[in-house]
C-alpha cells in the first residue's frame, strides 16, 4: 500500500482545509450538534485560531484528510503544549492503518509534551484515539471544559 504523507498546508491551501472542515464536521454530526448557517455550510469559527501547524494528510498523491496542530492546549491552557486541534480522515481512507500513521508523523514532527481531548460523546473518535497512541505512554484524565466531558490524553514524544 502506498505510504501515508504528512504535508505542511500553505496559506494557499486554506481554502482546501476549510472545504475538508465541512467534511469532519458533517461527520460529526452523528454525535454532536454543530450548527448550519443560512448559507448551508456548518459554523466553524476556529481555523484562523487552529492555522498554526496545519497539514494536509496525502495517499497516493490524493487528498485524504488533514491536521491541524497548535502550540498550547485551549482546554487547560497549558503551554507549551502540543495539541491536536483538529483531526481528520475522509471515509474511504480510514481502517487501514493510515490514520494512525498520520498521526505519527503529526507526533514525530513535534516532539515534547502533547495534549490530545476527545469529548466523551464521541465514541468513535474515543476508540480511535486509544488505538492510535498504543506506542506512547499515555494518562488520560476525565476534564470538563465549556460545560463539556472530555478525555485528555497527556504525553512526550520523545525528541
Amino acid at each position: 500500500m502506498t505510504p501515508i504523507s504528512l504535508v505542511p498546508a500553505s496559506d494557499d491551501q486554506r481554502s482546501v482545509v476549510a472545504n475538508l472542515i465541512q467534511l469532519y464536521l458533517h461527520d460529526m454530526t452523528e454525535f454532536l450538534p454543530f450548527p448550519v448557517g443560512s448559507d448551508g455550510r456548518f459554523e466553524y469559527g476556529f481555523l484562523d485560531r487552529f492555522w498554526r501547524y496545519p497539514y494536509l494528510i496525502t495517499h497516493a498523491d490524493e487528498i485524504a484528510g488533514f491536521a491541524l496542530v497548535v502550540d498550547e492546549c485551549p482546554l487547560t491552557g497549558r503551554a507549551p503544549c502540543w495539541f491536536m486541534a483538529e483531526f481528520f480522515l475522509l471515509r474511504a481512507y480510514r481502517g487501514k492503518g493510515l490514520a494512525t500513521a498520520a498521526v505519527n508523523l503529526a507526533l514525530a514532527n513535534h516532539p515534547g509534551q502533547w495534549h490530545i481531548a476527545v469529548p466523551h460523546a464521541n465514541p468513535v473518535a474515543q476508540a480511535f484515539w486509544s488505538k492510535a497512541l498504543t506506542r506512547q505512554f499515555v494518562h488520560s484524565r476525565n476534564i470538563t471544559f465549556e460545560d463539556d466531558a472530555w478525555l485528555l490524553n497527556e504525553f512526550t514524544v520523545a525528541a
